[in-house]
């Protein structure tokens, strides 16, 4: 049974990490009202006239008010490829969209984008149970918050849903399939994306640029071919949490993006990394599953400092968890067994900690050390791998505490590698028992025995030349 050690100041808090909805139900679904059904010939604009807008059509109704806000509601609008179906602009009234289907919206550029339903400095909507198909944005949020964003099917658009300089809105249950592009969060704070699927879109499934202090949980972002299926670039302070990322061709990656957490996550099946950050800091990667990602490492570090990579599952990749110029990272507690190449690579990295982790089964190293100086690792298990630990023009290292056993070569230090330390490391072969050791006292008989022979057969042939 393999026991994974205590390490200290390092857990992964799922309780604590956002799985909820954080939707206030009695708002979102208090006193629904039943309506007809309008097949309008026109677009909806509201810039803040829903008075007017009540009064004039049939298809709205409320007051505006938590208990009764505005309703548009079973509304079908086709945009003849011109401009957003339903435009709410200015609203800092109660308002809901629900049960609408709206397509065919136009295409516009930069801040004027088009979409099924655009919102534009808004707060206090409820967008539920609508559908959006053949936009060029299924539900576009700018500059609005506290807005939920509900169980809404926003599919074949050439984006999905998205999010621009808009905060604290609540995104829950939606789907945002087949598109281009799944979800997006552009300069967008505080939002909370949660059980949402955006899969099979031609290039991503969930984007966040600039975007800081979102929680994205129990989402699924399944393939998505051209990217990832969920990335972060430039976006600080995020949790990534309880996502399911399978057969995309990256499945969790962060850029230029520090003091994150990705913990409980699955990144499975990628052409390339499960889990990759590129010159990002102080994140936590804690535990994840990264498994079958044949293309590269199960998770990988490139140019990245001072982060905590613990408590994961990667197995059956290229290699496990590989490290590229980065330093000061800690590794603990991590299991990299079963992959292609070796567990645990560490390319031109110096001064990390690598402690209690079980690298078995590789193909090649357990754990692979290469042009890496001044690092520690201690309490690792590398077994039944090729070799136990391979060090390649590697300096000041310090191996100490380690368990390697029936690899093919318990380690392997090359003549380029000096002055590291090898200390208390078990390094034996399983599978060599008491009959098949040799004591030294039966050595020396059949040594013995050997000289004997071959000075008898010296001497005979001695005797028969004397002949």
């Amino acid at each position: 049974m393999c026991v994974l050690p205590i390490i200290s100041q390092t857990y992964c808090d799922f309780d604590n990490i956002s799985k909820k909805k954080i939707v206030n139900e009695s708002y979102n679904k208090k006193n629904l009202k039943n309506s007809g059904y309008w097949n309008l010939g026109f677009k909806i604009h509201i810039d803040s006239n829903w008075s007017e807008t009540k009064s004039t059509y049939d298809w709205c109704s409320g007051s505006g008010v938590w208990s009764d806000p505005y309703v548009i509601e079973n509304v079908t609008i086709n945009s003849g490829n011109s401009g957003s179906c339903i435009l709410i602009e200015n609203s800092r009234v109660f308002f809901r969209i629900q049960n609408c289907t709206v397509y065919n919206s136009g295409n516009g550029f930069a801040l004027n984008y088009e979409g099924g339903i655009k919102m534009v400095n808004v707060t206090r909507g409820t967008i539920i149970n609508n559908t959006a198909i053949g936009n060029q944005i299924g539900i576009f949020l700018y500059n609005s918050e506290n807005c939920s964003i509900l169980e809404n099917n926003a599919n074949n658009n050439s984006l999905g849903i998205s999010l621009e300089q808009s905060k604290s809105n609540f995104l829950v249950e939606n789907n945002a399939n087949r598109n281009d592009g799944g979800m997006n969060l552009y300069f967008s704070d505080n939002n909370t994306f949660s059980g949402n699927s955006a899969s099979n879109n031609t290039y991503s499934g969930i984007i966040l640029l600039e975007s800081n202090n979102n929680s994205l949980s129990g989402n699924t972002a399944n393939y998505n071919t051209g990217n990832s299926g969920i990335s972060l670039s430039s976006s600080n302070e995020n949790i990534v949490s309880l996502n399911t990322v399978e057969n995309c061709s990256y499945g969790i990656g962060l850029y230029l993006s520090d003091n994150n957490t990705l913990s409980g996550n699955t990144a499975d099946k990628t052409t390339f990394y499960g889990i990759s950050l590129e010159i990002s800091h102080n994140n936590l990667v804690c535990g994840n599953i990264a498994n079958y990602n044949i293309g590269n490492s199960g998770i990988s570090l490139s140019s990245c400092n001072e982060n905590t990579v613990s408590l994961n599952t990667v197995e059956n990749c290229s290699y496990g968890i590989s490290l590229y110029l980065s330093n000061n990272n800690t590794l603990s507690g991590n299991i990299v067994n079963y992959n292609n190449n070796s567990g645990i690579y560490l390319d031109y990295s110096e001064n990390n900690t690598v402690s209690g982790n079980i690298a078995s089964y590789n193909n090649n190293s357990g754990i692979l050390i290469y042009y890496s100086n001044k690092n520690s690792f201690s309490g690792n298990t590398a077994n039944n791998n090729y070799c136990g630990i391979n060090l390649t023009s590697s300096n000041y290292n310090y191996i100490i505490g380690n368990t390697f056993l029936d690899n093919n070569v318990c380690f392997s230090e090359d003549q380029f590698s000096i002055e590291n330390i090898f200390s208390d490391n078990k390094c034996i072969r399983d599978d060599i028992t008491d009959d098949d050791i040799i004591q030294p006292g039966v050595i020396g008989a059949i040594i013995s025995s050997i000289i004997l022979v071959g000075l008898s057969v010296l001497y005979w042939q001695l005797k028969r030349k004397d002949k």
